[in-house]
């Protein structure tokens, strides 16, 4: 925390605003394993619904609705976008996330990916 300090020296936080956060990385997570209680997950997926304010992602293992208190955020994308989301999955009735991050990752192989993901999950579980 020291490092993080002396770098933000002479920023101001401003009233009533606590220390910044530092957060973990976010676990990556396929939709169909997001868990109540995680407060940090990246997911990504392919948009196939779009509204003003909410995007509905499908990755292959299920879908998830996105939705964001941030106006614009979704602008960019179409259906048919290939996005990573960073934010908080909320499991009641239905899968939904509010999205704190939006990547657009269009180039990105997803099933390369997922595949590369699986082998790093594996070399984790046997370090342990």
């Amino acid at each position: 925390m020291h490092q993080v300090r002396e770098h933000l020296e002479g920023v101001r936080l401003g009233e009533g605003m606590e220390e910044p956060r530092i957060r973990k990385a976010a676990p990556y997570r396929r939709i169909s394993e997001l868990r109540e209680g995680e407060d940090w997950v990246k997911v990504m997926g392919m948009v196939v619904e779009k509204g003003d304010s909410e995007i509905v992602l499908d990755d292959g293992s299920g879908t998830l609705t996105v939705f964001s208190d941030e106006e614009g955020m979704f602008r960019e994308l179409e259906v048919g976008s290939k996005v990573r989301v960073f934010g908080r999955p909320m499991l009641s009735e239905r899968k939904e996330m509010r999205a704190e991050i939006v990547q657009r990752v269009d180039g990105l192989d997803f099933e390369l990916y997922w595949k590369a993901m699986e082998e790093v999950k594996k070399l984790e579980e046997e370090v342990g």
